[in-house]
């Protein structure tokens, strides 16, 4: 009974060693895997990928909403409502900003 007995805690310890030991190497291989080069992305990695996707994000995302608080701003002038149409154009100006850095 004894022997049984050890048996099982060291099976127990052995495999509570095992996924302590699984837990701390998995975010490391993920990691190492993000940066590493992939064929399918023209030799870049992932990480490289997704940066190069935000970025040229946030690039269309500057030119839409300064466009959008150039037209609102001429549509002001034009409508001579400057005053009424104020708080439209400073929240585009600040989305535009936001994203242009």
């Amino acid at each position: 009974m004894g022997f049984a007995k050890g048996v099982i805690a060291f099976i127990g310890t052995a495999f509570i060693a095992a996924v302590v030991a699984y837990s701390v190497s998995a975010p490391r291989n993920f990691e190492s895997s993000m940066n590493e080069e992939m064929p399918s992305l023209g030799g870049k990695s992932i990480n490289q990928a997704v940066k190069e996707a935000k970025a040229e994000a946030k690039r269309e995302q500057c030119e839409t909403f300064t466009e959008l608080a150039s037209e609102a701003w001429d549509r002001a002038v034009e409508n001579d409502s400057l005053d009424r149409d104020a708080s439209k154009i400073e929240k585009l100006d600040r989305q535009a900003d936001r994203y242009c850095d």
